[in-house]
């Protein structure tokens, strides 16, 4: 947003609340004192509350307000109301944030800007949707120099990071399936695009160059949906002879997984991936649209394995449907698989997601508590049971998954490939320590 901003002739400023210390009366202040045209502001579920109250505070400055993200494309009236915001843009930002920026200020063309929405008269006005890029090349590079990667501690999710400094891209929009308990499908409206291997490389090049990046997380929701698009990236990196090392921490679909794409893969320097299967209930995969055959799983979990990748698992458990049978055939198939590490998610009706979107029905917005949607909830419990046997969800998953000796034997060979980083020590640690004292 900033980038094609600045292209465009607009001076921007970013404040990142995520690793800002200040107090939000600092912040106020500090955007009081640059007196910007408009404030921009953004956040997943998880920080909505703190986001509308950082609006909340900033709307006394009688400066413009332009809400963005998932959340708010899912719900932007509730937003614009509770946040005290001016507009919001809903889905793909880029270019809409240009036009409203040139228009916002005309009452009668601001109505001709595709994907907005904002309050007017006390009415709520929401007006067509934006079509999505088409060619994500047209784009321009993320304005790295206003975020410099290296102030940014490394992601502590995923347990693992072999070189430092580490920073994460995208390489592609949008993922083709429609899995329910999924904000992608919502917001990206199903459609998969990418930027050409030239492009993405040319990125990576400027942050080794600008910053000394070592290490590069791919965060698309399905890097390998192309194949092609994937082994292209590989060859333009060792072609320009890129010593890097890479990960996948959002995960690869085994559908396109083959030895083919791996070995370019290792060859390249990936060295961790992670796939997720989510339920171990072939039933209970149908019924949330994740068109995963289990039986494929093995097979292609051992492949990666045996080209020497570190693997991480993700599972939900509480999806719609979920049953005692269910939650112990997904922890049995998580037992069995050699994964090195292994995260549990309770499952979440995310906003912009077909089942957030059912769940909400009988609910009033207004009072949905926010705070809830953490990603990682050790200390709430969902009892399931089969009439006879109980099961506490998270804490009895977690103790089962976690507290084997084959388990803790693969969190220590993880450890080796990454001996050289004191933190990779401390986060698994703390995150069994934690796990330990919610048992």
């Amino acid at each position: 947003m900033a980038s094609i901003l600045r292209k465009n002739g607009h001076e921007v400023h970013f404040i990142d609340c995520a690793i800002s210390k200040r107090p939000y009366s600092e912040i106020v202040r500090q955007v009081n004192d640059l007196h910007p045209d408009v404030i921009g502001i953004t956040a997943l579920t998880p920080y909505y509350s703190e986001m509308k109250k950082l609006s909340r505070m900033l709307h006394f400055l009688k400066i413009p307000i332009i809400l963005g993200g998932i959340h708010v494309s899912a719900l932007p009236e509730l937003s614009l109301r509770e946040c005290r915001a001016d507009f919001a843009i809903i889905g793909e930002g880029e270019l809409t944030i240009v036009e409203l920026m040139n228009l916002w200020q005309d009452k009668q063309k601001r109505k001709l800007i595709k994907g907005i929405a904002y309050i007017e008269n006390n009415q709520f006005i929401m007006n067509p949707e934006r079509e999505l890029i088409e060619n994500l090349d047209d784009l321009p590079m993320a304005a790295w120099d206003l975020i410099n990667p290296l102030k940014y501690p490394v992601n502590d999710s995923y347990f693992k990071v072999k070189r430092l400094p580490v920073v994460g891209i995208f390489t592609t929009r949008g993922c083709p399936h429609c899995c329910s308990y999924c904000a992608s499908s919502g917001f990206w409206k199903q459609k998969f695009r990418r930027r050409s291997p030239k492009n993405v490389v040319d990125e990576i090049e400027y942050l080794v160059k600008e910053f000394g990046i070592r290490e590069i997380q791919i965060g698309d929701d399905y890097f390998n949906f192309n194949k092609n698009h994937v082994i292209e990236i590989c060859r333009e990196v060792l072609r320009r002879k890129l010593d890097l090392s890479f990960t996948c921490p959002n995960g690869l679909r085994i559908e396109t997984m083959d030895k083919k794409l791996l070995t370019i893969m290792r060859k390249t320097g990936f060295y961790a991936i992670t796939i997720a299967v989510e339920s171990g209930s072939q039933a209970l995969l149908n019924r949330i649209h994740k068109r995963l055959d289990l039986k494929k799983v093995p097979g292609a979990v051992d492949l990666a394995k045996k080209l020497g990748f570190l693997l991480k698992g993700y599972f939900i458990l509480g999806l719609p449907g979920e049953t005692y049978e269910t939650a112990r055939r997904t922890i049995q198939l998580a037992k069995k698989l050699p994964y090195n590490s292994l995260v549990v998610f309770m499952a979440k009706p995310l906003p912009c997601s077909t089942w957030f979107d059912e769940w909400k029905q009988n609910k009033d917005p207004r009072e949905i508590d926010y705070n809830w949607f953490e990603f990682v909830e050790i200390g709430k419990t969902l009892e399931l049971s089969d009439g006879k046997r109980k099961m506490r969800l998270p804490k009895d998953a977690y103790r089962e998954l976690y507290f084997r000796p084959t388990q803790i034997f693969r969190y220590l060979k993880l450890w080796v490939h990454t001996f050289h980083l004191v933190q990779s020590f401390l986060i698994p640690l703390r995150r069994l320590w934690d796990i330990f004292l919610n048992l």
